[in-house]
């Protein structure tokens, strides 16, 4: 069973407490963060990568809210403290100009952090992550045709060497040398298993790529005339 990186950081955690090289009652965070983030894995596959980079995200967070909150907010914060600048007994009326502030500002306390508590933050921290919704690239209309390209193209190459045979045969038998679509699909259908127009359409295309048949349409939307150019070569050489 593959470990989540929380759940290697929560070991790691307590590998280092029982070793002593962090006190469980009083865990420097921002230390122990850091040294998390420089074991991520430099090198892994995309999907290893997006995970550490989105746990990295989360430990900068939780440094952060730990850096923002070193200060016990149960302490309230003392009041300036103000000196007399002379001690004569004589005051005048305006005080002002005998008072100064003390000019370094009271030491911060910061709060400690168990390691029960932060292992918690990191579970949170897992929780988090397995919420967050799966985005999926939106499958583009070129991507679309490619797989559907595929998938059909065994089929396709199936149907294309069927019809240059049928073409090897029966090119003897045409007149002129060629036929337009709509007499092949009547001759094949009449000899041959049933074929959806489109698939021979696909087939000769893919014929003609390959040199074995010309296409020829005089106009847009106009009958396709076919001729296998092997029977035109033959002819050539009569």
């Amino acid at each position: 069973m593959t470990l989540t990186p929380g759940q290697i950081a929560i070991a790691k955690l307590i590998e280092l407490a029982e070793t002593g090289e962090i006190n469980p009652w009083d865990v420097q965070v921002i230390e122990v963060i850091d040294r998390f983030l420089l074991e991520l894995p430099e090198k892994a596959d995309l999907a290893q990568s997006g995970q550490a980079f989105l746990w990295a995200s989360m430990l900068v967070l939780l440094k952060a809210n730990t850096l923002s909150g070193l200060t016990d907010p149960e302490i309230p914060e003392s009041e300036p403290v103000v000196e007399l600048a002379t001690r004569n007994t004589h005051l005048s009326l305006s005080l002002e100009k005998h008072l100064r502030r003390r000019s370094c500002a009271p030491p911060v306390r910061q709060r400690r952090v168990t390691l029960q508590e932060l292992i918690v933050q990191i579970r949170e921290i897992e929780t988090k992550l397995a919420k967050k919704p799966k985005i999926r690239a939106p499958r583009s209309r070129h991507q679309s045709e490619l797989i559907t390209q595929l998938a059909h193209q065994e089929n396709l190459t199936e149907i294309a060497t069927s019809l240059e045979a049928f073409l090897e045969t029966h090119a003897a038998q045409l007149s002129t040398g060629s036929l337009d679509l709509e007499e092949l699909l009547e001759l094949l259908n009449a000899k041959e298993q049933r074929y959806e127009k489109v698939e021979v359409f696909w087939a000769l295309l893919l014929l003609s790529a390959e040199s074995k048949v010309e296409l020829y349409q005089r106009e847009f939307y106009q009958d396709l005339s076919i001729t296998p150019l092997n029977f035109l070569k033959k002819k050539q050489n009569l």
